[in-house]
Parts: C-alpha cells; sequence; structure tokens
C-alpha cells in the first residue's frame, strides 16, 4: 500500500475501484473504526482531500475514522503532532529529517508537489527577480521554506545576489502577505499556489514560479515540497491505519481529477465565489498531483537539500550537513 500514491493514476483508478467493494461492509461497523486523527490548516489545501475522504465513505472503507483537528500554523501543526495531538501533518521532510537526527524517528509520505510564485503589485516596474534587491518582499513559510530557498538560488545563479539580504524582506502567513500586497504595503509577495491563483484573478502579475525556479536549477519542475509527516512508530504499529489514511487519500485524488461534481461539493471549503479563481484551483491542484517514484522522490530531495546547504549552511538544514536516508516511508514488507 505505501507505494500507491507514486502510482500512475490509472493504475491507482484500478485498485481503488476495487477497494471501494468494501465500504458497505465498512459502513455497517463505522462506530468500531479506530480514529485517524489528521491536523489541518484553515488554509491549508489538504483540507478539500479531507473532505472527499468523508463525505464518500473512503475512511470507512479502508478501515479507520478521520477526524481533522484545526491547527493554527505550521508550527503548531508540528507541536501537535510531537505532543500527540495528531497522528498526522502536512508538511516537509526536512522536518522530518532534523526530528529524526534528533532521536525523534518521524516519516514522510509525499502530498502534493503544487508550488507557488512571486507575484507583483499593482503597476510594479519589476521584471526580474535582480529587480526584488532594496524591495518590500513578502515571503510565506518561513526564512527556511523550500520555495524560498530555490528562489533565493536562483537568484543567486542568475544575478549573483542573495535576495534575503538584498530585499527588505517580510515572513508572514499568505493570507496578510495577500493583503498587505494588495493594500500597496508590499512590493511582491512569494506566496502558495492556491494564493497566487487568487491573486491573478485579482488582477496581479506573477514574476516567476517556483517550478520555474526549480528547473533553472537543474531539479525536477515539481520537486517534493510538501508531504504527511507522522510517527513511524505509530505507522509501524498500525500499518492498517497508515496504508489506509495513504488508500484513501489517493482515492481521494482519484475522484478530483476526474470529477468535476466532487468540486462542486468542496467549493465551499475553497473560498471560490469567483468562477475564474474555482476553475483555476481545480486545474492547479489537478497539476500538482504529480507522483515520481519513490527513488526519483529521494533523488529530487537529496538535490534540493544540497542546494540548500549550500546556500545557508547548517542553519538552512536545521544543523543537518545530510539528508537521512530513511526520511520517506516505506511500509515492512
Amino acid at each position: 500500500m505505501s507505494t500507491w500514491l507514486s502510482s500512475p493514476l490509472f493504475l491507482r483508478r484500478t485498485i481503488l475501484v476495487a477497494a471501494g467493494a468494501l465500504a458497505p461492509f465498512a459502513t455497517g461497523v463505522a462506530a468500531s473504526l479506530p480514529e485517524v486523527r489528521l491536523g489541518v490548516l484553515a488554509f491549508g489545501t489538504v483540507q478539500w482531500v479531507a473532505s472527499v475522504i468523508r463525505s464518500h465513505d473512503l475512511d470507512r472503507a479502508h478501515g479507520f475514522l478521520l477526524v481533522t483537528e484545526p491547527v493554527a500554523n505550521n508550527d503548531s501543526a508540528k507541536v501537535a503532532l510531537l505532543g500527540g495531538g495528531v497522528d498526522l501533518i502536512v508538511s516537509d521532510w526536512l522536518f522530518v529529517g532534523i526530528e529524526r537526527e534528533r532521536g525523534l524517528p518521524l516519516s514522510f509520505a509525499p502530498f502534493s508537489s503544487a508550488a507557488g510564485a512571486i507575484v507583483l503589485g499593482r503597476n510594479s516596474p519589476v521584471r526580474g527577480l535582480k529587480d526584488l534587491a532594496h524591495r518590500r518582499l513578502g515571503v510565506a513559510g518561513g526564512p527556511y521554506d523550500k520555495s524560498w530557498m530555490i528562489v533565493r538560488a536562483t537568484a543567486k545563479r542568475e544575478s549573483g545576489i542573495d535576495l534575503a539580504q538584498a530585499a527588505d524582506i517580510v515572513y508572514a502567513a499568505p493570507p496578510l502577505l495577500s493583503a498587505k500586497l494588495a493594500q500597496g504595503g508590499l512590493d511582491a509577495v512569494l506566496t502558495y499556489w492556491n494564493f497566487v491563483a487568487a491573486l491573478e484573478v485579482a488582477g496581479f502579475r506573477p514574476l516567476v514560479t517556483v517550478s520555474a525556479c526549480s528547473e533553472a536549477l537543474g531539479l525536477p519542475a515539481h520537486p517534493p515540497l510538501g508531504g504527511y509527516v507522522f510517527s513511524k512508530a505509530w505507522a509501524e504499529k498500525n500499518l492498517h491505519l497508515i496504508g489506509g489514511f495513504l488508500a484513501a487519500s489517493a482515492a481521494a485524488e482519484d475522484l478530483l481529477s476526474r470529477s468535476d461534481q466532487t468540486w462542486e461539493a468542496i467549493r465551499p471549503l475553497m473560498h471560490a465565489e469567483d468562477d475564474r479563481l474555482f476553475a483555476r484551483l481545480k486545474a492547479g491542484f489537478r497539476a500538482s498531483m504529480v507522483h515520481p517514484s519513490p527513488n526519483e522522490e529521494t533523488a529530487a530531495a537529496n538535490q534540493l537539500f544540497a542546494i540548500l546547504h549550500t546556500l545557508g549552511g547548517n542553519a538552512a538544514t536545521g544543523g543537518l550537513d545530510r539528508l537521512p536516508s530513511d526520511v520517506f516511508w516505506s511500509a515492512p514488507s
């Protein structure tokens, strides 16, 4: 089951259609099913997947009940996971590697390859990354966010400047950055893909995508950035739960890849009253459902880790000089 998320979509469909035959049985015993607790951000796209899982009884079909627990931000999500308040969160593989080095074995299973972009303020004269020097640049995700490090590395390679030093950087949550850009308080923002879509619909112009920067650095256009993070000990003790959850997530992605009706059902969660925004979000999410093979994911993560370390040293990699080899989840055979 651990390989389903990285299988071709058509193969996953065949497997998951067969698995759907378990749904009537699972519904009949729902009261006795164990819970899987997933921490979700109010503005995170994983809540879309969670909604599809529950509304289509994909959790029951795979032997568990999905419970979503709201978290205020990425740091709160990590605290909830490490404190045992939730079983899974969406984070990144570097967090997993850092915690492993500290003696807490976590595991990472890729969820989305969606990447954001730098979006400019209205009537901006900026035409390239070098033009962001001495301007106010908002960055979502913090100083060591992977997308930010990719953009910094690209600017350094192309123009010899480190935007962390050359620009006036403001780190904040995506909703606040969007508001500040609209108010003219920032010249540009590097933000998540769903907020990029909303800004584009509102008339703002993207400068460069993180995907384009990745390719400029020799990385895949869609490197593994975000994924499900969970305790390895919990997963090994509950193989049926982690396997069932990953299978249910894959089944939800399958529905979202081919069913427009499924998108209509989750539209209220997307805050997409505008039809153009709704269409962009749907297309963007579908494009993000790229799951390379485990070997490709590991290779891309190690490439990106090397870039992070070269650019920011151990400070950029949480004190690590290499990425531990067993960060990506693989179920025991």
